[in-house]
Parts: structure tokens; C-alpha cells; sequence
């Protein structure tokens, strides 16, 4: 009997990975003052110097896998910022950092998660490194499960923490409605 088995192909995509520095959404009730405004527009800039091509914007190859696709970063990032530094940073200043998969087409839909401060300190504190020394977590929308999971790959080297992926999985046909072709 001959085992049949189903290649995942692997392709570039149009889905580009980009992570952004943005103040923690407080809601309509509460606005700031522009001179904290301004402090934290300050402190984005200085946290987007030092990370370098981390908050760049990041092509994908996909996956097809079943029924899910699976978007990863064609790039890793650099290890200019280590989690260590960046967390006070941001939380100093009362940021978050956003994690975004852009979409091409003039229709079509992003997908957008918030990737928490404390999901920051977990990775440090709580998540034990692989055998390349590597770790990982998920971020997605507790309400909405069906917009898929962001997967945040850290890499641990020289007693420092640096994000060194993003990637995305989705399950294709609910990937198939965010896409609008031009």
C-alpha cells in the first residue's frame, strides 16, 4: 500500500506583517492631556530608533495547511531591542504594541491584535526555550476566534530577549472574505 501525502506548497503572499508602537486605547471616557500626548508620541519614536526594522513593515510567504493558511515573516527581524527594554518603555509611557496583518486591495480587510506588556514578561518569565533557543506565543481576539492567532517568535540569546518573527494562521475561508482583489 502506498502512502499518500498532501505538499504544503509554499508561495509568496500579500499579506505583509508590521508591528507599531501606539498609545494603550483607553476609550472615548478618557482622553489625555496633549502634553502626555506629546510625551508619548516622544517615546514612540525613541522605542521605534532603538528597534530598528522591527516596526518595518515585513513581507510573507504562506502555507496552505488543511484547512488553514499559515502567513510567516519572509525576514526576521534584528536583535536591536531585547523585551528586557523594551517593556519599560512601553510601559512607562502607557503603550502597547499592535501587531498588524496588511492586506492588499482596496476592500480588503487587516486584521489587528494587541500584543499586551504582560504577554511580554509571560514570554520571559514563564515560557521555556526550545532546543534552538527559541520561544513562542499566541495572541488573538478571545471574542472572535475565527480571525485567527497571531504567533510572536522570540529568540533568547546572550541573557536577552528579542522578537525575531511574526507570523499568522487563519482559516482559509475566512481569509478568503478579508481579501479584496483590486
Amino acid at each position: 500500500m502506498q502512502e499518500q501525502t498532501t505538499a504544503s506548497q509554499v508561495k509568496r503572499s500579500k499579506i505583509q506583517m508590521k508591528i507599531d508602537v501606539v498609545p494603550i486605547p483607553t476609550g472615548a471616557s478618557m482622553t489625555s492631556s496633549p502634553e502626555k500626548r506629546a510625551a508619548q508620541q516622544r517615546s514612540i519614536n525613541q522605542i521605534k530608533t532603538k528597534g530598528k526594522d522591527l516596526f518595518e513593515v515585513n513581507s510573507t510567504i504562506v502555507t496552505d495547511s488543511g484547512s488553514n493558511r499559515l502567513y510567516q515573516t519572509a525576514d526576521l527581524y534584528s536583535e536591536s531591542l531585547p523585551l528586557e527594554e523594551l517593556i519599560p518603555m512601553l510601559t512607562g509611557s502607557d503603550l502597547t504594541l499592535k501587531l498588524n496583518a496588511l492586506r492588499s486591495g482596496k476592500q480588503s480587510s487587516n486584521t489587528c491584535m494587541e500584543l499586551k506588556t504582560g504577554h511580554l514578561a509571560d514570554i520571559i518569565e514563564k515560557t521555556p526555550v526550545d532546543e534552538r533557543n527559541e520561544k513562542m506565543c499566541s495572541v488573538s481576539l478571545q471574542t472572535s476566534k475565527e480571525r485567527g492567532s497571531m504567533f510572536v517568535g522570540v529568540k533568547f540569546k546572550g541573557g536577552k530577549h528579542f522578537i525575531q518573527k511574526l507570523d499568522f494562521e487563519i482559516h482559509r475561508e475566512e481569509d478568503d472574505k478579508l481579501h479584496v482583489e483590486d
